[in-house]
C-alpha cells in the first residue's frame, strides 16, 4: 500500500509507504541469478517460473526516458500526487509500445494547499507513445460520486475487454468497476463488485474492506482479481495478506479459497534476505499486480508482484508465481526492486514486451526535504536490456 500517508481507519486502499529507493538493484540487478530470484520448482523438464524478463529490475536511464521527466520518475507530481500506475496496452499488441497509464491522484480546492495525506479522490489518464515517457497533460477519467465510494477513488487497475477499458479501483465501501469505450468517458457500477463480507461470513478477512485491485484477465475469457486486506487485531496497524477472487463476467466475482492467497512470510520459510533471519515480507504485502506469462515451451503460469514490508519497516517489490492459473503461489526469496532503498517502493505494475519487462512502482520522489510525496519511477529487466527509442 513507504507510508507517507496512512489512510483513515477501515479504508484498504493502495497504502502510501513511508519513505521510498534510489537505484536500489541496478548494480546487482545482473549478477542476480535467476534461481535466486525464484523458487518455483521445475516441473517436466521445464525451467523455473518466472523467466529472464520477470526480475529482478533495474532503475531507468535518463537517456532512457523522454517528455521532459527526469529519471527514475516517469511520474514526478507535486500537485496532485499522481501515483499507483495501472499500464495498459492500447491495441493489445505487445510488439507496440503505446500505452495509457492511469493514475490515483489527489485533487485540491481552488486556493487549497496540495497535501500528500490526502487519500486519492480521482484517477487520471497520462499517455505514453513508447510505454513509459508519460505526456505532461492529462484527463480526469474518474471521482467519487456514489455514497459508497466515500469520496474516494483510487489504486485503478486497467485491463482491456472486447474493446473496452475496464477499470477497477478502490474506494471506501470496496472495489468498484468503471467501463470506458474511449478510455476517458467512463460509466461505473452502482454498488462495489467486490465488497467486505458480512460479519457472519467474514472468513479469514474478519470482515475487512478489501483494496488494491489487481485484475488479469485469463485466456478463457473469464477474470482473477487479486485484493490487499488489512489484518485485524494482528498487533500491526498495516499489517495485510492478499486474497484472491474469480469472476466469469468481471462483474460477479467468488472468493478463491479458504484464506489468503499470499500472506506474509514466516522469519524461517521463503522470503528470506540471504545471511539474514527475517524475510523481506515477513509483516505485510499488499497492492498485488497480477501478470500473465507463458514459458519457452507453450506453458502459461501466471505472477504476481506485491509490495512488502518487515518488522523494521523496509519496504521492497516481490514476487510470486505459479504455473498455470490455478494452485498455491510460489514466492521468490530476494526482492525484485528496492531492497536496499530508502524510498520504501510499493504498487507494482508491470508491462511485458518482447526482450524486456517495464515495472513501475510508487515511492518518495526523493530523500530530501520537501520530497517525501509520491511519483512513480520506472525499472527495467533484464538489467541489459536496450529499450526502444524513447519518447521526444
Amino acid at each position: 500500500m513507504c507510508r507517507i500517508t496512512p489512510h483513515p481507519p477501515g479504508l484498504a486502499l493502495r497504502r502510501p509507504s513511508l519513505r521510498l529507493p534510489p537505484r536500489a538493484l541496478a548494480a546487482c540487478a545482473a549478477s542476480l541469478s535467476l534461481v535466486a530470484c525464484a523458487t518455483l520448482p521445475s516441473e517436466s523438464g521445464e525451467g523455473s517460473v518466472p523467466n529472464a524478463r520477470a526480475g529482478p529490475f533495474r532503475e531507468i536511464d535518463q537517456e532512457e526516458l523522454g517528455s521532459s521527466r527526469v529519471a527514475p520518475h516517469a511520474m514526478d507530481d507535486d500537485e496532485r500526487f499522481a501515483r499507483d500506475a495501472s499500464v495498459i496496452d492500447l491495441d493489445d499488441e505487445p510488439s507496440t509500445l503505446a500505452v495509457a497509464g492511469f493514475f490515483a491522484a489527489t485533487l485540491h480546492a481552488e486556493g487549497a494547499a496540495p497535501d500528500p495525506l490526502a487519500p486519492p479522490n480521482a484517477i487520471v489518464r497520462h499517455d505514453a507513445a513508447d510505454g513509459r515517457s508519460f505526456t505532461r497533460s492529462s484527463v480526469i477519467v474518474l471521482a467519487p460520486e456514489l455514497p459508497w465510494e466515500g469520496g474516494v477513488v483510487g489504486a485503478p487497475s486497467a485491463v482491456l475487454v472486447g474493446g473496452e477499458i475496464w477499470l477497477y479501483y478502490a474506494a471506501e465501501g470496496g472495489i468498484g468497476l468503471a467501463r470506458s469505450a474511449d478510455g476517458a468517458a467512463f460509466e461505473r457500477e452502482p454498488a462495489p463488485v467486490l465488497a467486505p463480507l458480512a460479519s457472519d461470513e467474514g472468513g479469514w478477512e474478519r470482515g475487512a474492506i478489501p483494496g488494491s485491485p489487481g485484475v488479469v484477465r485469463l485466456p478463457d475469457g473469464s477474470f482473477r482479481m487479486f485484493y490487499a486486506v488489512a489484518s485485524d487485531g494482528a498487533g500491526d496497524g498495516d499489517a495485510s495478506s492478499v486474497g484472491e477472487a474469480r469472476s466469469d463476467d468481471g462483474l460477479v466475482w467468488e472468493r478463491v479459497g479458504g484464506g489468503p492467497a499470499l500472506a506474509p512470510a514466516s522469519r524461517s520459510g521463503a522470503g528470506a534476505l540471504a545471511g539474514e533471519g527475517e524475510p523481506f515480507d515477513s509483516v505485510a504485502v499488499f497492492d498485488p499486480a497480477p501478470v500473465l506469462a507463458v514459458s519457452a515451451t507453450g506453458r502459461a503460469s501466471l505472477r504476481v508482484y506485491y509490495a512488502a514490508r518487515d518488522s523494521a519497516g523496509r519496504s521492497a517489490i516481490g514476487l510470486a508465481a505459479r504455473w498455470d492459473h490455478d494452485g498455491p503461489l510460489q514466492r521468490a526469496v530476494a526482492p525484485v526492486f528496492g531492497a536496499s532503498s530508502a524510498l520504501a517502493p510499493r504498487a507494482p505494475w508491470v508491462a511485458v514486451y518482447p526482450g524486456f519487462s517495464l515495472l513501475f512502482v510508487t515511492q518518495a520522489a526523493g530523500t530530501r526535504e520537501g520530497q517525501g510525496y509520491p511519483a512513480v519511477a520506472a525499472g527495467v529487466a533484464p538489467a541489459d536490456a536496450a529499450l526502444p527509442p524513447r519518447a521526444p
